[in-house]
């Protein structure tokens, strides 16, 4: 068995370890030690590629619709984000909120979403998208959450059909010439947009965050694998009229969604609108065929996702003492848990862009390489960016500061657990220490972007795209300014 087999089946072979424990009649807090434990293995062995060159680079039973399993430059840095994902979702998540059941489901969506970043084939991302949301509607069974099963199934069903519709074009259409590829493009840039809460099919994704369960909304939405989706079938073949279009629906999205964020009265439904606001960014970067901006939206997408997903696990911890919060006051509490206050803001402030965080690096990026082809984004960015910025120190202020009402919230007087505060800390540490050192992970973006946009150009979608330049497909070297 070769090094990529064995790196393989030890990558898949930790979340399927606990997804099987948890059918026993395990201890739920053993089956959690077991599922940190796990996280944590699968997070070093995901990181292992950058220092063992055999695991870079590696394709098996490839052809014309893509590889059904391959690792690449794009996957290298999704692996570890998709592995730190489920590690901040059992170290942090409270009892109550992840039972046995929230444990196996945890397991097995890390399970679909990491097989979904090893493969570009339109079917295989089809079959692991129709898994990914029946966990999803798994974890919504609860009689009190039947209107956002509902809503959930209508909206992220239809995505899963559209995505199957248009796969079954593609293949057809690999032989019949560019209309049917067209229109299969056209339908799995509608499935995408469903999937990831772009205008105008947004609707699911406050609702569900606000009255469904933020715990699965989360980790079904932090991955963005609808952002894969798009960067793997689309923006390879796609026109550029098509591009522009998903570009500027999503620019639409990231002000929209960050100014409403400003507006609501619900910590929750506040964290749904400030999650389509930066998952539109990745996709107006990813629809853009400058290699520069291109690495700015796989850099934000790293950065809002990890950034995102501990802001709004945060508020899941902060829940579970006060119970439901409302930003229309002011409920204290910094004195009580200063690590989760102090990271609150650091995640915070890093989905705005803010200088020393990764977010700034990769805001930068897609500024530098968006502006000149298309003005408006540098325009919406600064303007998605200022207001959820403004939201998020909104939300600091009511959640934190002020004179707690310990009468109200009796369980404020519960510190964190060691394990939240260190998994907190070393997230926000991990954002401070990539922002202020970003340059080998930006320079691995670029090589990733580059690669996309030869693609592009190998299969005649656009031949003239600035990506193609002379020296574009030349990433700098670390440290070095990555703009070509």
């Amino acid at each position: 068995m070769s090094s990529p087999e064995l790196w393989l089946g030890a990558l898949a072979g930790l979340p399927a370890l606990v997804a099987a424990a948890s059918l026993f009649r395990v201890e739920p807090d053993r089956l959690r030690r077991l599922a940190v434990a796990a996280a944590g293995a699968m997070l070093l062995t995901a990181l292992l590629p950058s220092f063992a060159a055999p695991l870079r680079s590696f394709a098996w039973h490839a052809n014309a619709g893509g590889a059904l399993l391959r690792m690449n430059t794009l996957a290298s840095a999704l692996l570890p984000f998709a592995a730190a994902l489920w590690l901040l979702t059992v170290a942090v998540t409270p009892h109550a909120a992840l039972d046995r059941g929230g444990q196996r489901r945890a397991a097995l969506a890390t399970l679909t979403t990491l097989a979904s970043f090893l493969t570009e084939s339109a079917l295989a991302l089809l079959v692991l998208q129709a898994a990914a949301v029946w966990i999803f509607l798994a974890a919504l069974r609860d009689p009190a959450h039947r209107y956002q099963r509902r809503i959930v199934a209508g909206y992220l069903g239809a995505s899963t059909a559209l995505l199957g519709a248009g796969a079954a074009l593609l293949l057809w259409g690999g032989s019949h010439g560019g209309a049917v590829e067209a229109a299969a493009l056209g339908l799995m840039a509608i499935a995408a947009l469903l999937r990831k809460g772009i205008l105008p099919f947004h609707a699911w994704m406050p609702e569900v965050f606000d009255h469904g369960r933020l715990g699965p909304a989360i980790l079904f939405s932090a991955p963005q694998v609808g952002a894969y989706i798009t960067v793997v079938l689309i923006v390879p073949r796609a026109s550029s009229e098509l591009l522009r279009g998903i570009a500027l629906l999503a620019l639409a999205t990231a002000v929209y969604g960050a100014a409403l964020a400003l507006v609501q009265t619900s910590a929750r439904r506040a964290c749904g609108y400030l999650f389509m606001s930066q998952s539109a960014l990745v996709m107006a970067g990813l629809d853009c065929t400058n290699a520069t901006a291109l690495a700015g939206g796989l850099l934000v997408w790293l950065s809002a996702g990890l950034a995102f997903a501990g802001f709004a696990r945060a508020v899941l911890v902060l829940e579970a003492r006060r119970g439901r919060l409302d930003l229309t006051r002011y409920h204290g509490g910094y004195e009580r848990t200063p690590v989760l206050a102090v990271c609150f803001l650091v995640l915070g402030l890093a989905c705005t862009g803010f200088p020393g965080t990764l977010g700034y690096a990769g805001e930068e990026l897609l500024l530098h390489g968006a502006v000149d082809a298309f003005p408006v984004m540098g325009y919406a960015i600064v303007a998605a960016s200022a207001l959820t910025g403004v939201a998020v120190l909104r939300m600091y202020f009511s959640l934190f500061c002020g004179r707690p009402d310990t009468r109200a919230h009796p369980a404020l007087h519960f510190e964190l657990k060691p394990r939240e505060v260190l998994t907190f800390a070393a997230l926000a540490a991990t954002l401070l220490g990539l922002g202020v050192a970003p340059g080998r992970l930006a320079a691995s973006r670029l090589r990733a972007s580059v690669q996309i946009i030869q693609r592009r150009h190998l299969m005649g979608a656009d031949p003239s795209a600035e990506g193609h330049a002379p020296g574009a497909g030349t990433p700098p070297a670390p440290g070095q300014d990555p703009r070509p």
